[in-house]
């Protein structure tokens, strides 16, 4: 028996028992950067109407989502060209950080200044505040996809719930404070989130799945795009590797059948230079070359999750909230569509968690049969359908499909690839065809706005 064997087996044990231990620690990280990233957001839209008091006579809930559309969708648009030009902490850390000062001051301007100037600054803080979103909702949706189908699930179950808790805070206010100013409850709640996943980032970065990540943004660099295929740059004989570790390990393969065809074939030289002019840096490939590469790798995925999100906010929040109440209620009523939507959104991630539950076809299934709410929405708003429970009862129904899908597109798109860098820019891009989505469903739901009329 070789000794050294056994002591390397027998670290290589006590390794792979190691992250075993720590992955639901991984998981809740996940979850709390899933609150995180749409925590902020959803405290400003449930306390629209604190701004539309301070800012009396201008069309508040349909402007100020617009600079934040924006901001998300420019970011979304760049981020897989410039995510090499950005560390992982600045995109995190420092996104995060960025955003608890942005929203602290948001209501705080638009309760100081009520003048069209504080208006102004009002929608470019919101702008500004769109672009860190983008930053650290895609490239947590990134990091998950590199490290697996259980992290996009569980980092997905946390942007539901972000909803459910805001729209349940929300409740208690109505019922508790009655007040408009219930804003900073919200806001001191998002920024409670936020400041969670920075702690928690750092603790984090001491784990194999950080290492995981860190090894994959290596082999980024490292590669070149010849014809669609990817190769990577042998490592040095003196770097020691993991396999425990780093799942994405390169493939020097292509590498070492190029060498030994050039000692064996010198005439091949010429060949091998032909070849290097058609390689393309991944790293250095422009805005546009990034992303018709992605797309193809990841096709049709982001297509279909622009669809859906069309789909789904052509109805909601728009549709739904048409809903006719009495005027005492109707504040309750329209927080319990909400509640019904984002509870259903996050009941429907976490079925997703169940691979065997779906392939392509199906989700494709779920979405077509998915148009049968534009009935029913629309007969609720006219009133044919008036009874508040079925109104409840669609709107949570729509939400899980929408929540189901969107978590099942979201752990298809990785796996188009096994390499950990190409799956982190498909989270990326598929990040981007999210935001975009709600952007076009939001301004193609304008015709429906007065349905209900």
């Amino acid at each position: 028996m070789d000794p050294n064997k056994t002591i390397d087996d027998t670290q290589f044990s006590l390794f792979e028992k190691k992250p075993k231990k720590s992955q639901f620690f991984q998981k809740i990280f996940f979850f709390i950067l899933g609150v995180s990233s749409l925590s902020g957001w959803n405290a400003i839209l449930t306390g629209l109407s604190y701004f539309a008091d301070q800012y009396d006579g201008r069309n508040v809930y349909f402007i100020m989502p617009i600079p934040n559309f924006i901001g998300l969708c420019l970011i979304g648009l760049f981020l897989p060209r410039i995510s090499s030009l950005l560390s992982m902490f600045f995109r995190i850390v420092w996104s995060l950080t960025i955003l608890c000062i942005l929203l602290i001051l948001l209501p705080i301007i638009a309760l100081e200044m009520h003048s069209t100037l504080g208006y102004w600054l009002c929608l470019i803080t919101i702008f500004i505040m769109g672009i860190f979103s983008s930053l650290q909702q895609n490239s947590s949706i990134g990091m998950s996809g590199i490290l697996g189908p259980e992290y996009v699930n569980v980092f997905f179950i946390g942007t539901g719930a972000s909803g459910t808790i805001i729209t349940i805070f929300r409740l208690i206010s109505l019922a508790a404070i009655n007040s408009e100013k219930s804003i900073f409850l919200y806001i001191g709640i998002a920024v409670l989130w936020n400041i969670g996943a920075i702690v928690m980032y750092f603790a984090f970065t001491k784990t194999p799945q950080y290492r995981k990540i860190i090894q994959a943004h290596k082999k980024g660099r490292k590669s070149v795009l010849v014809h669609d295929q990817i190769i990577t740059q042998d490592e040095p004989d003196d770097v020691k590797q993991n396999d425990s570790l780093i799942s994405d390990i390169m493939n020097s393969e292509i590498a070492n059948q190029i060498n030994i065809t050039q000692d064996s074939h010198p005439n091949t030289e010429n060949q091998l230079t032909n070849q290097n002019k058609d390689q393309i840096s991944i790293e250095k490939m422009n805005v546009i070359q990034t992303l018709i590469w992605i797309n193809k790798v990841a096709f049709p995925i982001p297509l279909l999750i622009v669809i859906l999100y069309v789909q789904t906010f052509m109805m909601f929040p728009g549709v739904a909230f048409q809903k006719s109440f009495d005027s005492d209620f109707i504040n309750w009523g329209q927080c319990f569509i909400s509640l019904g939507y984002n509870m259903g959104d996050t009941l429907g991630k976490f079925l997703a968690g169940n691979r065997k539950l779906f392939n392509l076809q199906i989700l494709i299934g779920l979405f077509l049969a998915r148009f049968i709410f534009y009935y029913t929405y629309i007969a609720i708003a006219k009133g044919t359908l008036d009874a508040n429970w079925i109104s409840y009862m669609n709107t949570f129904l729509f939400g899980t499909f929408n929540g189901f899908i969107t978590t099942g597109y979201m752990i298809l798109g990785p796996e188009k690839t096994n390499e950990g860098f190409v799956k982190e820019k498909i989270g990326f891009v598929s990040g981007f065809s999210l935001c975009f989505g709600i952007m076009l469903g939001t301004f193609l739901a304008l015709p429906f706005s007065n349905i209900s009329s």
